[in-house]
This record gives structure tokens, C-alpha cells and sequence, in this order.
């Protein structure tokens, strides 16, 4: 079988649609849907079915996808002992699962990264989804992901920075005029909560196990929503202290130290588990790393303009 029918085959099963496949192939998506074609009469068999807007593989692909990803692995493996991934001239598209704080702390400067020595790679960044990420690892439907909470079953990846949290609280809040605050104070306070941080559930329950239970008054769905509610409102927030250093310059807020002992969180880099595309997959994920390495902790506000900047928005 011709070797481009099974990268399209491999494509669309772990992308689950025509489009995002040929976008990863950077071909057609006629030429998705014709190569489908040829391999389902080849093979004789339907191989995926409309799921909504995804497609569904049937159980002969499931059968057929270990092997077709095995050989193409084999293939990209002997190629690869003859040249190495090229990244000023590749063109590529890769996956990188990031949270919303990931977004705004790390993917300036990895995109900065990628574009200053592969100006034809591109980067789709999906929303990170740890309960998720075990089986987008396993599938491929992401290439790397970010995050500080484990994916169960998944192996330790690589540590790229160390957080330790704070409780976060406006200026005018009761305990702010405290230096020191009870594991009382804290409980008996009303507590703000954000579903984007990807942390939140491991610090949560390594707070539980340090005999401080919080529980929620008021979840919201993103990080940038909560300097706005902690100043106009009673409510006080566990977060990272990276985060918490960017806002207090720029919003009346105070952090303090939590009263117990609460181990740092470790934001590490995971990779899918798939060896297809070795040599082009490695060198992601080390400029990944090494972007992410070298992100700056003060990433909220955007860097200063330098006083002989051309810019017309700065006044002479």
C-alpha cells in the first residue's frame, strides 16, 4: 500500500476530521477524502463514520491503527538516521495543549522561539483538558501539552519550572491587614476558584491532606476574571505566586503565605507516545522546553518600550 495512504489514514484517525488532517499533511482536503476513498476500496471496509462533526473509527481502523502508525514509525526511523528534521525550511503543524494561564505565561515566548528559526512550522494551541490528555497523548492528537496536574496513567514528563501558591485577596480585604493568617482565618473566609487553572485540583487535595479544607463560594471559567472580582469583592484565592506578582504592580491586591507546608507544583512538558515523526517531534519539544525555561516571570503587563522606540504611539 502506498506509504501516503497510511499517513493520511494515521492522520485523520488521530485527528478525527478530514480538515485538521490535512492541515496537519498540509495538503487538500479533497486529497484527504480521495486518499479515504482509495483505502476504503483497497481495504473494503468503511474505516470511519460520521460522529457529529468527528469521524468515527470503525473497528477494523482500530485494529488497522497500531500497525499503520508501527510501520510508519519504523519508516520515519530509518529516514531518520539519514537526515536530521530541518526546522528553517520544514513545513509543519503541530498540537500543544496549553491551559489559559499557559497561554499567557508561556506561548509568547514559544512562539517567538519557533519563528525566529522555523518561520514555515505553525502552531495550533488547543485548550487543555487533563482528564483528556491521556488518551489525546496516547492517540496523538496532541503533539505536547503543559500542565501541572499528572494525567493519570501517564508517564512523569519533564519539569520546566517550580510554583509554589499563595492566597491572593484585595488590599481592603479583613485578613489583608494581617501578616500572618490561621488555617481558621483562611477556612472561615470566602473563597474564589477558577476551572482554567490545571494545578487546581492537586493543590486542592494537597491542601485537604494538610488539614486545610477550602471550599468554593464563587468558580469561574478563566484566570483573567479574578483580580477584577478579588478587588470589587469579599473573596479571597489560592494561586501561583508567578501569577500573583504579575497583578499586584497592577491591581490594589495582597498575597500571603499559606499556614501550612504545601510542597511546590511542578509544571512539566508532556509528550505524545507515539515515535512517528521522531526527529521533528524531538525538536519541539526542546524548544518548547527551552522557551518555557526562559519565559520571563513578569508576563502579564507587555514589556516596556524603549525610550528611543519609532513607535507613533509613544509621544516624542
Amino acid at each position: 500500500m502506498d506509504l501516503n495512504l497510511l499517513k493520511v489514514f494515521v492522520a485523520v484517525y488521530e485527528t478525527g476530521t478530514v480538515t485538521a488532517a490535512a492541515e496537519r499533511l498540509f495538503v487538500t482536503q479533497s486529497a484527504v477524502s480521495q486518499s479515504l476513498t482509495r483505502m476504503r476500496r483497497e481495504l473494503g471496509d468503511q474505516l470511519f463514520g460520521r460522529d457529529g462533526r468527528s469521524l468515527r473509527a470503525t473497528p477494523a481502523a482500530d485494529a488497522l491503527y497500531s500497525e499503520f502508525r508501527e510501520a510508519l514509525s519504523r519508516v520515519d526511523a530509518a529516514v531518520a538516521g539519514l537526515r536530521d528534521f530541518d526546522p528553517a525550511t520544514a513545513r509543519h503543524r503541530f498540537r500543544l495543549a496549553l491551559s489559559e494561564l499557559g497561554e499567557v505565561g508561556f506561548l509568547p515566548s514559544i512562539l517567538r522561539s519557533i519563528a525566529s528559526i522555523a518561520p514555515q512550522v505553525e502552531v495550533e494551541v488547543v485548550p487543555l483538558d487533563v482528564r483528556a490528555l491521556p488518551e489525546w497523548l496516547a492517540r496523538g492528537r496532541v503533539d505536547l501539552a503543559i500542565a501541572s496536574t499528572p494525567p493519570p496513567g501517564v508517564e512523569d514528563g519533564v519539569i520546566l519550572k517550580t510554583e509554589r501558591y499563595v492566597l491572593l485577596m484585595s488590599s481592603s480585604h479583613p485578613l489583608a491587614a494581617r501578616k500572618t493568617l490561621t488555617r481558621r482565618a483562611i477556612t472561615a473566609a470566602r473563597h474564589l476558584t477558577t476551572t482554567s487553572d490545571s494545578a487546581a485540583p492537586g493543590v486542592e487535595a494537597a491542601l485537604e491532606r494538610a488539614g486545610l479544607t477550602i471550599t468554593p463560594d464563587l468558580t469561574v471559567g478563566h484566570t483573567s476574571a479574578l483580580p477584577g472580582l478579588l478587588h470589587g469583592g469579599p473573596w479571597v484565592t489560592v494561586v501561583p505566586s508567578s501569577l500573583a506578582e504579575n497583578w499586584i504592580p497592577l491591581w490594589p491586591l495582597v498575597s500571603r503565605r499559606l499556614p501550612v507546608d504545601l510542597a511546590p507544583i511542578d509544571v512539566r512538558l508532556y509528550a505524545r507516545a507515539t515515535s512517528y515523526e521522531g526527529p521533528a517531534l524531538r525538536w519541539f519539544h526542546h524548544t518548547v522546553a527551552t522557551a518555557v525555561r526562559s519565559a520571563p516571570r513578569q508576563f502579564w503587563s507587555p514589556p516596556p518600550i524603549p525610550a528611543d522606540s519609532d513607535d507613533p504611539a509613544v509621544p516624542s
